[in-house]
C-alpha cells in the first residue's frame, strides 16, 4: 500500500508507516486508507488500523492502494511498540482564561479552525491553521503528546518550536502555543 502521508510504499498490513511513522487509518465505509478524521472520498469516519486489528478485526474487504514496483525497497519496520490505546489514565485540559478557552484532551483529536472536534473553539482565531495540531494519548508511557501538522504559524511547547510531524510530550504546568494562542497545560492522573 501507499502511505497516505509520505506516499512511500509500505507493507499492506502496516499499522504505522515505516518511513514517516504516521499511523495508518482506514475509512469505516469505503475501507480505503487515508489520513485525518474523515475520509476525503466518502466522508466516512477514519479509524486506526491498530484498533481494527486489536479488536479482533482483520483487513478483509479493505481496499489497498498499491504502487508500481520500485527498484528501491523500504527499510525494515521500526521496532516500535504498537500497543493499542485502551483507556486514558490521565486527563488533559488546555486553557487560556483570558480568552475564555478551555478544551479537554481527546486521543487522536485534531486542533484547527476548519477540522477536528475543537473547530468551534478555534474558529475565531485566524492565525491558527485549519488543521493545526493533533493530540494523542500514549498509553505505554501514560502521557499526552501534541504533534504540529505542518501549520502555517507553528506551535511551541514551553517556548521551544515543534517540528512538524514529531510528537512532543505535554507536561503538567507547561505552556502550549498554537500560532499566537498560549494555552496552559494541566495533566492529572485519574
Amino acid at each position: 500500500m501507499i502511505c497516505p502521508r509520505c506516499k512511500i510504499e509500505i507493507p499492506d498490513d502496516s499499522l504505522y508507516c515505516d518511513m514517516c511513522g504516521g499511523e495508518i487509518r482506514y475509512c469505516q465505509i469505503c475501507r480505503k486508507p487515508g489520513k485525518g478524521n474523515r475520509c476525503t472520498r466518502c466522508g466516512g469516519v477514519m479509524v486506526a488500523a491498530a484498533s481494527v486489528k486489536n479488536q479482533g478485526g482483520d483487513f478483509t474487504g479493505v481496499t489497498i492502494e498499491t504502487a508500481t514496483p520500485s527498484p528501491h525497497t523500504a527499510p525494515a519496520p521500526p521496532t516500535a511498540d504498537t500497543t493499542v490505546k485502551v483507556g486514558c489514565k490521565s486527563h488533559l485540559i488546555l486553557s487560556n482564561s483570558m480568552l475564555g478557552l478551555t478544551i479537554e484532551g481527546v486521543d487522536g483529536a485534531t486542533i484547527g479552525r476548519r477540522q477536528g472536534i475543537y473547530q468551534r473553539q478555534f474558529s475565531g482565531f485566524p492565525y491558527v491553521s485549519g488543521t493545526h495540531a493533533r493530540l494523542n494519548y500514549d498509553a505505554v508511557h501514560n502521557r499526552w503528546t501534541v504533534t504540529d501538522l505542518g501549520s502555517s504559524n507553528g506551535s511551541k511547547f514551553d517556548g521551544e518550536p515543534l517540528s512538524p510531524g514529531i510528537p512532543c510530550p505535554l507536561t503538567d504546568g507547561g505552556k502550549l502555543q498554537l500560532a499566537n494562542i498560549l494555552l496552559n497545560v494541566s495533566v492529572t492522573l485519574n
